[in-house]
């Protein structure tokens, strides 16, 4: 098959993905990005550099992706002879539309690659003073831009077991839907060397400390407040509890500042940590939380899973429908909820068999989503969607299973 896939930047939560889809001989992938990112974070995923292209953009590059223009993708639409195409990430933008717009008129087969769509549901209440307001009637025009794109597409390929049920209850058939988690490469999480890990623990002075962990972007949707918010108060009932936060972003000095001076010593912002880096600092934790308000997907946890970390997440993260198991494999939690964090984040921390217990669970969950795997499903999806006939079957089986 020759596939062309439309995207915004390269991200690790992604790229890894894209890398074993390429490998596969059954595939010549074409991935486009609108912008530079991260880079490439492996060398699997340098394999086929060719078919790798970072399209230059009409508009400064200070603009945001939704009002520049990619004229590289558009010809690519109208004039490529790819057997189907593929669209993820930022279908708001410009590019996006336009080149949805153009396969339409071309009567080209395209599918959609698509997280949950953010619910209103989760801008309410503490949240609320994080979102952009937005009239009534662009919320309008959204609904109904994604409903036709929905309609349009050959299939959507969804990321995550929630993301399916959330474009069923969209309205979108069945038979239509599959899904295509994101996936990373485990292994590397899975056998970390002592020496390494134990320089991490040095670096922050974290020895004799249950260390919680925490790794993403520091902005509001990440709910990170709500993090430090439980910890201050569980640092005053458990000394040896000790916080390290992973990542950058415009919002972390102001997350700095909500730290005392008593909890300094305790609350470690280590910044953007490469990816080569990042085993030996999950290796190094006793248990991972994400406390955010929205995240589709968040392949963070992939991560702190494969590293057989017991997980706390919220309802508002697509990955814990997957890959945590509440009372099982770690808890899951409503965002924001202060209270509920703290009461969990207690009970971990006194608890070291139900850690390892959990964490073992997590390890086992994870094992199925690797990258390998993840490009099968991609790969046979794919196939289903090019080989359907009018009359559709059924839906194909799609999230792996660890059992």
């Amino acid at each position: 098959m020759n596939i062309w896939l439309l995207t915004n930047a390269p991200s690790p939560y992604q790229v890894e993905l894209l890398a074993a889809i390429g490998e596969s001989s059954e595939v010549d992938l074409h991935v486009r990005y609108m912008r530079g990112g991260n880079g490439l974070p492996s060398e699997r995923a340098r394999s086929k550099e060719s078919s790798i292209r970072v399209m230059g953009g009409i508009g400064p590059r200070r603009w945001r992706d939704e009002v520049r223009l990619h004229p590289l993708a558009l010809w690519e639409c109208a004039l490529g002879d790819y057997d189907c195409y593929v669209l993820s990430g930022l279908w708001t933008s410009v590019t996006f539309l336009s080149c949805a717009a153009v396969l339409c008129l071309r009567r080209r087969p395209w599918v959609l690659w698509f997280e949950r769509p953010h619910s209103d549901a989760s801008a309410a209440g503490p949240y609320a003073k994080y979102k952009q307001p937005s009239s009534r009637a662009i919320r309008w025009l959204r609904d109904r831009v994604r409903g036709l794109l929905l309609a349009r597409s050959a299939a959507v390929l969804c990321i995550g077991t929630v993301a399916r049920d959330a474009y069923a209850a969209l309205g979108v058939p069945q038979q239509k839907l599959f899904i295509v988690p994101y996936c990373c490469e485990n292994r590397r999480f899975e056998t970390v060397q002592a020496e390494r890990v134990a320089a991490v623990r040095h670096r922050y002075n974290l020895s004799g400390q249950t260390v919680i962990l925490f790794s993403g972007q520091m902005i509001a949707r990440k709910g990170i407040d709500t993090l430090l918010e439980a910890f201050n108060r569980i640092a005053s009932m458990r000394k040896s509890a000790a916080l390290l936060l992973l990542g950058d972003g415009p919002q972390r000095a102001d997350y700095e500042s909500m730290v005392s001076s008593e909890l300094q010593s305790k609350v470690h912002f280590a910044g953007l940590v490469p990816q080569g880096e990042l085993p030996e600092h999950f290796a190094a934790a006793d248990l991972f939380v994400l406390p955010s308000r929205h995240d589709g997907w968040a392949v963070v946890i992939n991560e702190a899973c494969a590293a057989a970390l017991p997980v706390i997440a919220t309802r508002q993260t697509g990955a814990a429908y997957d890959l945590v198991e509440d009372g099982r494999s770690g808890f899951i939690l409503e965002h924001d909820d202060v209270d509920g964090f703290v009461d969990r984040l207690l009970r971990l921390i006194d608890e070291p068999a139900l850690r390892a217990k959990f964490g073992q669970r997590s390890r086992a969950l994870v094992a199925p989503f690797t990258a390998e795997n993840g490009a099968a499903l991609f790969i046979r999806h794919l196939r289903l969607v090019l080989g359907k006939s009018a009359q559709r079957t059924e839906m194909a089986s799609d999230v792996p299973h660890s059992g």
